[in-house]
């Protein structure tokens, strides 16, 4: 019985008389949200009016920079073309990437169809100065010979990213 008394003491005593090894503290947490990014399309990529050869398939090609360049093949009757114009919006001061098309298919509505490729913008990257940006975009016009007549429409989707 002595022994039993003897080790609920030194029990007793161990718990009392031990050091804690234990400790805590607080820790915060918080975020800074940013304004989204925003892409609007401001002006169409159009190539003009356009005749095509009987015989030979040629292109039209629309830089960034807004000029146009008509195949030998073709006759370009009219100078209205423009490149695609793009406003983004965000934070000031961030910078952010330009995704662009591979290629896209424009339809008459009378199963014509004509293919635009060779995508080029005229920045692959900005900054939001300010929170605002633009840029452009150019592209190939494919047409072939003996071109189905109508007015042609497609629709492309670029994209912005921050970085």
């Amino acid at each position: 019985m002595k022994t039993i008394k003897l080790l609920a003491s030194v029990a007793l005593a161990a718990t009392i008389a031990a050091p804690s090894f234990a400790a805590d503290a607080d820790g915060t947490a918080g975020a800074i949200i940013i304004a989204p990014l925003q892409v609007a399309s401001v002006t169409d990529l159009y190539f003009g009016t356009i005749a095509p050869s009987l015989t030979a398939a040629d292109t039209v090609i629309v830089s960034a920079a807004g000029a146009k360049t008509c195949g030998a093949e073709l006759t370009c009757l009219t100078e209205d073309h423009t490149a695609a114009q793009f406003d983004v919006t965000g934070e000031a001061d961030i910078t952010y990437t330009i995704t662009l098309p591979t290629s896209i298919s424009l339809s008459n509505g009378a199963g014509g169809s004509m293919t635009v490729d060779s995508f080029t913008g005229s920045k692959a990257s900005g900054t939001l100065v300010a929170g605002a940006d633009s840029f452009t975009v150019g592209g190939s016009l494919g047409v072939a010979a003996n071109q189905a007549t109508g007015s042609y429409t497609g629709t492309f989707t670029v994209a912005v990213e921050y970085n």
